[in-house]
């Protein structure tokens, strides 16, 4: 839970941080990539990306999760956070990662506020921050703890064993192991990222 001192900061920024949040979320991406390459080329969907909508899923997240700690609602902030900790854990999210994180998306924050990140701003948006990447870690961990997985090691060479076009815009593709060894057991409707080597 937000401390009484952070929430009122947090209300009084929201709406600044709130209209800044797109130009925001577009410079970090963009300051993480370049000094992270390996995560746009491993990680990130580019199409989305390009469309910006990465940038505006973040946006979101982040907006909706602050207003959530001005007035708390539990079920609310679980069913916000358990999609994205489902998409994380799909892709093998690890906690080490929200620092990288961390420190691209203040840098962001106070290249596009400047003069209005106090220190007062800055601490209680690092707050916010810290208590929604705990809260996802936390998820993530009991989603690879079902799975029976280590923390981020969830990638498998997998061949595509049938493909039925079920409509126009639908395709089923039924995935087996390669060495013939029993896939993991899933979920409908999970989270199913998959990763392909392109030229």
């Amino acid at each position: 839970m937000l401390s009484p001192q952070s929430t009122e900061v947090i209300r009084a920024t929201l709406p600044v941080v709130g209209a800044a949040i797109g130009d925001i979320t577009t410079l970090f991406y963009r300051r993480m990539f370049d000094a992270h390459p390996e995560l746009e080329r491993d990680l990130f969907n580019r199409g989305n990306q390009k469309q910006g909508e990465q940038q505006k899923a973040l946006a979101g997240a982040i907006a909706a999760f602050a207003t959530l700690q001005l007035e708390p609602d539990s079920a609310k902030v679980d069913l916000i956070l358990s999609r994205i900790a489902h998409k994380h854990a799909s892709l093998g999210i690890t906690p080490d990662q929200y620092a990288i994180v961390h420190e691209h998306l203040f840098a962001a924050i106070v290249e596009i506020l400047g003069d209005a990140v106090t220190p007062e701003v800055a601490a209680a948006w690092d707050e916010v921050y810290w208590l929604m990447a705990e809260t996802l870690i936390t998820m993530e961990r009991g989603l690879y703890q079902l799975a029976g997985v280590e923390t981020g090691d969830v990638w498998r060479t997998v061949r595509v064993s049938e493909r039925v076009l079920q409509s126009a815009d639908t395709v089923s593709l039924t995935l087996s192991s390669v060495d013939g060894s029993a896939l993991p057991t899933f979920a409908p409707g999970q989270y199913l990222s998959v990763g392909v080597i392109l030229p």
